[in-house]
């Protein structure tokens, strides 16, 4: 009974100490390939029909993982979903069924969306839906305990975000305090990091957020779009006539 009672002691403790040391630069990628393997726990599918369910109840490793696994997604897009994210961010602004109207379908896409979860919470809170309103206010806090336990907004230690923007929404809407200087650069392994100052008063702070992972798929759909650009096109006049369109215009 004892041993018993010591290792559980011990598996709670790798747990915490899990959480508190994930490094980006060495996590990140294992967690990706994790969630594309449909034994692994933190398969992306399987993680994301359990917090759909029930994901104010997850860890904070859980959320991590999740978080990884969504930048492996087929619709993961970071910056293309950049302005219906900040819609959510004013949620209190908009009528209910505006913010109704999407929401059932990003969250089978994209459940947790910080933006998203925030949006939802003070949606519901306007409708009088209590337990909705608390169930996406946990989702939301859950979000950001997740985000806190990755890093601490060092430049050695960013944070670990999946929308450029889901720095703002931490410091706005978690913190609920004022962003100064806005600026970017490199931690000190190379991965692109967003860097907000976060204003208190008299007092700021700056915080980094690694986001590689978007700016990396934001260079590669932009090469992709270019190379389209410079391919030969095939076009049909209005008399019905296909035509070679040159890469050079003629």
């Amino acid at each position: 009974m004892k041993e018993t009672f010591l290792f559980i002691i011990t598996f709670i403790s790798i747990n915490v100490i899990s959480a508190q040391n994930f490094d980006y630069q060495t996590d990140f990628e294992k967690l990706v390939e994790q969630s594309k393997d449909s034994e692994s726990p933190n398969n992306y599918e399987k993680l994301k029909t359990e917090f759909i369910q029930n994901g104010e109840n997850f860890t904070k490793e859980k959320v991590v993982a999740l978080m990884a696994g969504q930048t492996a997604s087929e619709f993961y897009n970071a910056y293309g979903m950049i302005d219906m994210e900040r819609s959510y961010q004013v949620a209190d602004r908009f009528p209910s069924d505006t913010i109704h109207k999407y929401a059932d379908q990003f969250l089978k896409i994209y459940p947790v969306n910080f933006s998203l979860n925030y949006g939802l919470w003070k949606t519901y809170e306007k409708d009088n839906d209590k337990d909705n309103a608390e169930k996406f206010k946990k989702r939301f806090k859950l979000i950001a305990e997740s985000i806190l336990s990755t890093g601490d907004g060092t430049n050695e230690k960013p944070y670990f975000v999946i929308s450029p923007i889901d720095g703002q929404v931490l410091i706005r809407l978690y913190y609920k305090k004022e962003i100064g200087i806005m600026g970017s650069g490199n931690d000190p392994n190379g991965n692109f990091v967003d860097i907000l100052e976060m204003v208190d008063g008299e007092n700021s702070k700056s915080l980094n957020f690694v986001i590689a992972h978007a700016m990396g798929l934001f260079k590669k759909q932009l090469k992709e779009d270019q190379e389209n650009e410079t391919e030969d096109k095939y076009e049909i006049d209005k008399n019905g006539k296909v035509i070679l369109k040159k890469k050079n215009g003629n």
